[in-house]
């Protein structure tokens, strides 16, 4: 089991953890408003499949309700969708989110990483991928997009080649969009009717619940239909089923978010560029992958954790070893809080 989940050490609360992708700006006073109302709802069984919000979803996204499907989280999905089609073998984009590893192992399936490399900046290049899957002829391609945790994406037109041969041999693609909502770039939601693509979509990083834990699946139907064969009822609790609409809705606390990644990610790039003895990669989430050029990440997380800085490590990565780490981008005040402390260490 993945042992990442933010820092559980000790004075917690004095701790800046830059090891979780979450947005700073955190909940709006309406959500907790909706929260503390849905209260008084506790003493009654939550939607079984959480139809309701199916539909909310399927009206934004321009799809049908019988195309959406509600996890605990986007972690439920993944692992329900490895038990749904039990493919016999999986092609992962390494370096990336090493639970797609764990769920699929589970099942028995053959998994064949496709690793990029520090040398090519970890840019996927579809040519050489095409050619790698007519080899392997896999069931299934699994892709994040933007990748966690080198932050790259890749367009659409640009993927067309690639899951164009994946629905040629009857073969499924995994696409997890669980930090799109940090970019300003194209969903393939409207294309999975066309293609077998599952899309995965979060609800934790961009609007701050990760502990209410809400995610959610967009495909045809018939991938949404045998998912819900082997989906358990009631997964999705009452509190996160209260605020998507009033999440949503919020346009203000959308344009702030947006304003506010725009704003530090510039900082940040400006002031590791300054930085000779860290390399790093232009992202396109809310958080950026680096290098250490001497020594290792554990040192410099133990270092930072004397200014009570938590980073993550990144050696558990397929491809990455303990000279990675990465960092969250959270608020200003944080963020000169991380580029001092790195200043002084690296003096």
């Amino acid at each position: 089991m993945n042992k990442h989940g933010g820092y559980y050490g000790e004075n917690q609360e004095k701790v800046l953890d830059f090891s979780v992708n979450i947005n700073p700006l955190g909940i709006t006073e309406k959500v907790k408003e909706k929260l503390i109302e849905s209260i008084n709802t506790i003493n009654r069984y939550p939607e079984i499949d959480g139809e309701s919000v199916k539909k909310v979803l399927a009206d934004r996204l321009n799809v049908e309700t019988s195309q959406v499907i509600i996890g605990n989280g986007v972690i439920e999905l993944i692992y329900l969708f490895a038990r749904a089609f039990c493919p016999n073998k999986v092609v992962i984009i390494q370096p990336t989110f090493n639970e797609y590893l764990r769920a699929f192992n589970l099942t028995g399936s053959i998994i064949c990483n496709y690793e990029l490399t520090y040398s090519n900046d970890f840019n996927l290049e579809t040519n050489a991928l095409l050619g790698y899957l007519k080899e392997t002829k896999p069931d299934l391609l699994i892709l994040c997009n933007p990748n966690n945790p080198t932050g790259h994406f890749i367009r659409y037109k640009d993927l067309l080649p690639v899951i164009s041969y994946i629905k040629e041999i009857g073969a499924y693609l995994l696409l997890d969009e669980s930090f799109i909502d940090f970019t300003d770039e194209e969903s393939c939601v409207n294309h999975v009717k066309e293609f077998p693509i599952f899309i995965l979509r979060s609800m934790t990083k961009f609007y701050a619940i990760p502990g209410l834990r809400l995610g959610y699946g967009i495909a045809n139907s018939n991938i949404i239909n045998k998912l819900n064969e082997y989906k358990e009822p009631w997964t999705i609790n009452t509190f996160a089923l209260s605020i998507v609409s009033t999440i949503l809705d919020d346009e203000a606390f959308y344009k702030e978010s947006k304003k506010w990644l725009q704003a530090e990610k510039s900082y940040l790039y400006k002031e590791l560029k300054k930085m000779k003895s860290i390399d790093f990669f232009n992202s396109q989430a809310n958080f950026i992958l680096c290098r250490v050029k001497k020594g290792n990440a554990y040192e410099m997380r133990e270092k930072l954790m004397k200014y009570n800085i938590y980073i993550r490590v990144c050696d558990d990565f397929v491809g990455l070893d303990n000279t990675y780490f990465r960092v969250a981008i959270k608020s200003h005040k944080d963020n000169v809080k991380l580029i001092n402390a790195i200043k002084e260490i690296l003096q």
